[in-house]
This record gives structure tokens, sequence and C-alpha cells, in this order.
């Protein structure tokens, strides 16, 4: 994996950090609920601005895989990852094995 590669990979991990905050603010702040929250798209792209909804149970299982992100529809990056959910405003992908999975899993907050 290059540099430009491994800095792609520390980018989604950010916005993968982002979210998670993000999570934690709102159910604190508005208490445990299934309604949708706001997240941000976990791209490579460190210029993206998407936003998309889940809830928080739906966020939970994605965090559940160290590899995986979700992302806005068509920000996926076939070199690095595969598309492994479809939903309405977002795509959850996981990491190839290898080298993104393991910065992947590595940077992973849980």
């Amino acid at each position: 994996m290059d540099e430009r590669q491994r800095r792609k990979a520390k980018n989604e991990s950010l916005f993968r950090d982002v979210n998670e905050r993000i999570e934690q603010v709102t159910v604190e702040l508005a208490g445990a609920s299934d309604g949708e929250i706001d997240f941000v798209c976990e791209c490579d792209d460190i210029a993206c601005v998407e936003r998309f909804r889940m809830t928080p149970s739906d966020y939970e299982g994605l965090r559940a895989d160290p590899t995986a992100f979700a992302v806005a529809p068509g920000h996926e990056d076939p070199t690095a990852e595969d598309v492994v959910v479809e939903r309405a405003g977002f795509n959850i992908v996981r990491k190839h094995p290898g080298e993104p999975a393991r910065i992947a899993a590595e940077d992973a907050p849980r």
C-alpha cells in the first residue's frame, strides 16, 4: 500500500471517529432512541460533506465490524473495498483483506 492509500485509509478512520462522537452526543442528549441520526460519509475524500441518516441500532451494527464503513452512494473505492449492503441514502463497504482491513481495524475506536 502506497502513502496515498494510507492517507485515504486514515481519512476514513477520521470520519468514523466523527460519527462515533455524533452518535455519543445525540444519544446522551436525546436519550436512547431508535430515531434516525444524521451521520457524515466515511469515504476517503477529506473534503466530502455528504450526510445521510440511520438509526442508532443500524449504526451499532455497522460498528460491530471494524473493517466496515458507511459511505454515500458512489463514494466507494473499489480498489480497497466492496459494497456489502445498499440502503436508502448510504452503502456499507468492507475493506479488502490485507493492508486496508488492517489499518481500519487498528484505527477502530471500539
